[in-house]
């Protein structure tokens, strides 16, 4: 990892690093199955899984309940796809609002120079409006999200600015991975982290840098 200040481009994943709201959208999920899946086992599959693999799409999610763990018709398959989505984002849209940023993330974002993005598994557009009803896309170039792959985000932001001189930070697997598979640099921030331990031990394999709060990057 070079010096903080010698990148060209810092791209951030959004739940769990800038706005404290990782279990916000587990229980916005949970709640949004809830009036449509009857089976209670069922519902804890889904959010099991949709925990574990927190920073991929919804879209992602939705179809892996639908066609994997919910054993539906096909003629139920559709109405109970777009069903899930409408309601999870009905409660995306509120917790977003209101959701904390993660403490001290302002200081830090306000402290680079370089390009600021962000590459979320959130909605785009849903994204994009929340950021500027709260004022906070302001300090990035770009807001970017699903349904496109969080490593082809990365890949556009990188074309877009003709460099591999960047680093992302996230908090789950899916972060690792668009890093890893865009040869750019990676810190993984993991306080809110869904996985934590495992992000911990995946990124100690990697030699790649852990942090438990933006502060400890001051002077790096």
């Amino acid at each position: 990892m070079h010096h903080l200040a010698n990148y060209d481009v810092y791209i951030f994943d959004c739940d769990g690093v800038i706005l404290d709201s990782n279990q916000l959208k587990i229980d916005a999920m949970r709640n949004a199955l809830l009036p449509i899946v009857t089976d209670a086992n069922k519902v804890n599959e889904c959010v099991d899984y949709f925990r574990n693999n927190f920073g991929r799409s919804r879209f992602h999610h939705v179809e892996f309940f639908v066609e994997a763990l919910l054993q539906l018709n096909e003629d139920a398959k559709l109405s109970t796809r777009e069903a899930i989505l409408k309601a999870y984002s009905g409660q995306c849209k509120t917790l977003y609002l209101s959701a904390n940023l993660t403490p001290g993330f302002i200081d830090f974002v306000s402290g680079l120079d370089g390009k600021k993005y962000i590459a979320s598994g959130s909605e785009q557009g849903e994204l994009r409006q929340v950021f500027k009803e709260r004022g906070l896309d302001t300090y990035f170039k770009g807001i970017y999200g699903s349904p496109a792959k969080k490593s082809d985000l990365v890949r556009d932001v990188l074309a877009t600015n003709t460099t591999n001189n960047a680093v992302m930070f996230g908090d789950a697997v899916s972060d690792f991975e668009a890093a890893q598979l865009n040869n750019i640099d990676f810190v993984a921030y993991v306080p809110f982290s869904n996985v934590k331990d495992k992000m911990t031990a995946l990124c100690k394999e990697a030699n790649t840098v852990v942090i438990q709060s933006w502060e400890e990057l001051n002077g790096k």
